[in-house]
């Protein structure tokens, strides 16, 4: 993945802020991902025991890349968006971005606000060229998010994600590329300053 840096520890937009877990982040951490529909969207195994609970947060606790979404009047723990390794490109400099967002947030604009942030940090800190993101066909409320974030559609990747459980997806594909994001052409893409 990017190593030339992470890009800032925190960050900030007008109602949210981006923080790393801690252990202490548990109930909401649970909010989401002890919940099916939230999990099973984003290709992850929901957690069922407090034991998995505890390993998934520690995960994500030392995960450089893992970002706690939460409210900044109340700090609260929303969910989670990270960075990770592009696996549809090679050899190029370009990140992807996964997350996950617990159901009593949604319809909210929190995760598009979370998504811009975390495509405008790629950019103007970790230097990138490439910002990947993607979702199972049929997940109509992610695309929505991606799109209203600025994502350009790439085209469907058939049988591209294989889920915990050994079910196959589709997968569909976006990306902003730093001469769209840096010309503007990317017009939903807003600095947040």
């Amino acid at each position: 993945m990017h190593g030339d840096t992470l890009g800032k520890a925190e960050i900030l937009t007008p109602r949210l802020r981006l923080r790393r877990f801690s252990m202490q982040d548990m109930s909401g951490f649970l909010l989401f991902a002890a919940d099916a529909d939230t999990m099973l969207r984003a290709g992850s195994k929901p957690v069922s025991t407090p034991a998995e609970a505890e390993s998934e947060l520690r995960r994500a606790a030392d995960d450089p890349y893992a970002f706690a979404i939460t409210l900044r009047e109340t700090g609260e723990v929303m969910g989670k968006i990270k960075y990770q390794r592009d696996y549809c490109r090679y050899n190029t400099d370009s990140i992807s971005i996964g997350y996950e967002l617990s159901r009593r947030y949604r319809h909210n604009g929190y995760m598009t606000e979370a998504l811009r942030a975390m495509v405008q940090n790629a950019f103007e800190v970790m230097n990138v060229e490439v910002v990947a993101i993607s979702h199972f066909v049929g997940n109509e409320p992610s695309r929505k998010v991606i799109e209203r974030a600025g994502f350009i559609f790439e085209g469907v990747m058939p049988c591209g994600f294989k889920r915990f459980d050994g079910e196959i997806f589709d997968n569909v594909c976006y990306s902003i590329l730093r001469s769209e994001y840096d010309t503007g052409l990317i017009s939903s893409v807003r600095r947040m300053r």
